[in-house]
């Protein structure tokens, strides 16, 4: 497989500007946006009431500025509760966000794999991580076949990128890599990455119809990501690797374990029920509703 995919592991071009003739599918992580998350509604609650219980002298004088006659019932016309609203898409000064650590972890990670050389160069807050997965690779030794998959099925309308590809002990797997700041969870377990969301995802990448073999293009509108797909692309196009099921490799500062993911065919046909209520949230819903009625004069 390395031979037929000479270019693995080149970063998306972002904000691409669609040709006349791209076809535009919906990332997959776009997709899965329409999967309720209750830890992320507990995340966004904990943020206001952090910010509640650590800038009280801030939202107490914003309340005592408010507009005489503020009820503090309505957000959009209260500042006070729109700035605790907004707590959760604010972050401390100097900290990273959840987003950003793992973006810089996959990378290390990514770059360790693809290159066989640890890379020296992480800063303190990624060490860690990079520190357990290391010792992660020494205990099962996997071999990789590609890192940083674009695939696409056209006929569908989706596309995403895939970790990779690895093998262990002669299992072929699709992988995912999850970290969290967060090495146990709130009974003090170890944490794990949620399989709800992680097993709808490799079962997409996994029985996607094409692998790109060229740096791909990807877009973004309202909030949505979208990946580009020309005519010359889908030509160059070889098919997504075969596999014998799905692998979350989850790293945490104090540990990398991996859990082997099923993502069969069954799993493929809940993605694409998820698929379909995407596309009914953020499509078809919009046009079921006409103007208010007027009576018959």
């Amino acid at each position: 497989m390395t031979a037929a995919l000479p270019l693995l592991g080149q970063p998306a071009v972002e904000d691409a500007t669609p040709a006349a003739d791209d076809m535009t599918l919906w990332s997959v992580t776009t997709i899965l946006g329409a999967l309720d998350k209750p830890a992320i509604l507990y995340w966004a609650s904990e943020q206001t009431a952090l910010a509640a219980v650590h800038s009280e002298a801030t939202w107490r004088g914003m309340l005592a500025d408010d507009e005489p006659g503020c009820r503090h019932t309505d957000a959009a016309t209260c500042g006070t509760l729109k700035w605790l609203r907004d707590a959760r898409f604010r972050k401390p000064k100097g900290i990273r966000s959840a987003t950003e650590l793992g973006t810089l972890v996959h990378a290390a990670c990514e770059q360790y794999a693809l290159t066989g050389t640890r890379p020296e160069d992480v800063d303190a807050e990624v060490r860690p991580f990079l520190d357990r997965f290391d010792e992660w690779l020494s205990r099962f030794g996997p071999s990789y076949q590609a890192t940083e998959v674009a695939v696409f099925h056209p006929d569908l309308g989706y596309a995403g990128t895939a970790d990779g590809f690895l093998s262990i002990d002669g299992v072929r797997y699709i992988f995912d890599i999850k970290s969290s700041r967060k090495s146990l969870d709130s009974q003090g377990r170890p944490s794990r990455p949620y399989p709800e969301q992680v097993g709808l995802q490799l079962a997409a990448y996994r029985w996607a119809k094409y692998a790109a073999v060229w740096r791909p293009r990807r877009a973004e509108k309202f909030r949505r990501r979208y990946y580009l797909l020309s005519p010359d692309e889908r030509e160059m196009a070889v098919p997504v690797p075969e596999v014998d099921t799905g692998l979350v490799i989850h790293i945490t500062p104090d540990a990398c374990e991996a859990f082997p993911i099923v993502c069969d065919e069954a799993v493929f046909e809940a993605y694409l029920a998820v698929q379909d209520a995407a596309r009914w949230v953020n499509q078809t819903s919009k046009t079921v509703m006409g103007a208010a009625l007027e009576a018959a004069s």
